[in-house]
């Protein structure tokens, strides 16, 4: 309370929420070098400062640390700390991505399914749809699987999930290895990825702006300023 304006009560920070439990560290290449001594002493001492605070405060919690950067890389540039990394890499559990494990899909597709389904709906990959995911590469990884899935259960509306409902580039016999590119780590530029999706949805709507802007889960004047900047207002 009172460390800065605004702040009218003490709340716990995640240090502090997560005593005696696990804190997880996502991205933590990302993490500034101004930042990584800091929880480099956390790791060694177990020991943090609130903002605002001159009382010291202890924590034990299990770290976990995730990225998807080359470390050792970033280390020898100089962009992340030497002993922090040799700090979090305790126990190190490398993950192929997702085209190298193309087994744990049929797994991945029935939890992310049950997420997105209501109870009342089928909730059903149809066998050639299925197909299609296994002989894509998915350059996006988990996270491009999840939106696929995630825009077919809206576009099935219910009813089992066919090739109708995924992106453009799956509906081709042809089109998973022509949707490959040639560098399979590469990843398309958000906007990019934000326009294909709009546009493969408008069309799937019969360009019905309402009910477009209702499977995005966006407003109907966002999805008119986009349709502008596209072209198609």
């Amino acid at each position: 309370k009172g460390a800065f304006t605004g702040a009218s009560q003490d709340r716990a920070g995640y240090l502090e929420y997560a005593n005696r439990g696990t804190l997880f560290l996502d991205e933590i290449s990302l993490l500034p070098m101004e930042l990584q001594g800091k929880l480099l002493r956390v790791l060694q001492d177990g020991q943090f400062m609130k903002l605002g605070s001159s009382r010291t405060q202890g924590t034990n919690a299990r770290y976990i640390a995730a990225t998807n950067a080359d470390m050792q890389k970033l280390v020898t540039k100089n962009l992340f700390r030497k002993d922090l990394f040799y700090r979090l890499r305790g126990a190190w559990l490398h993950l192929p991505p997702l085209r190298q494990r193309k087994e744990d899909l049929p797994l991945l597709v029935d939890t992310f399914l049950k997420a997105f389904c209501r109870p009342e709906d089928v909730c059903r990959m149809e066998e050639e749809a299925m197909q299609r995911l296994m002989g894509y590469a998915f350059p996006g990884n988990i996270r491009e699987l999840k939106s696929i899935l995630q825009s077919a259960v809206n576009l099935a509306e219910g009813r089992s999930i066919g090739v109708g409902a995924l992106p453009d580039y799956l509906q081709s016999r042809n089109s998973a290895g022509d949707a490959v590119p040639d560098d399979p780590d590469a990843v398309a530029p958000l906007n990019v990825v934000e326009k294909t999706h709009i546009l493969n949805t408008y069309r799937r709507t019969g360009e019905n702006k309402a009910q477009t802007a209702r499977l995005l889960g966006i407003g109907l004047n966002t999805l008119r300023r986009k349709l502008s900047a596209y072209g198609l207002e």
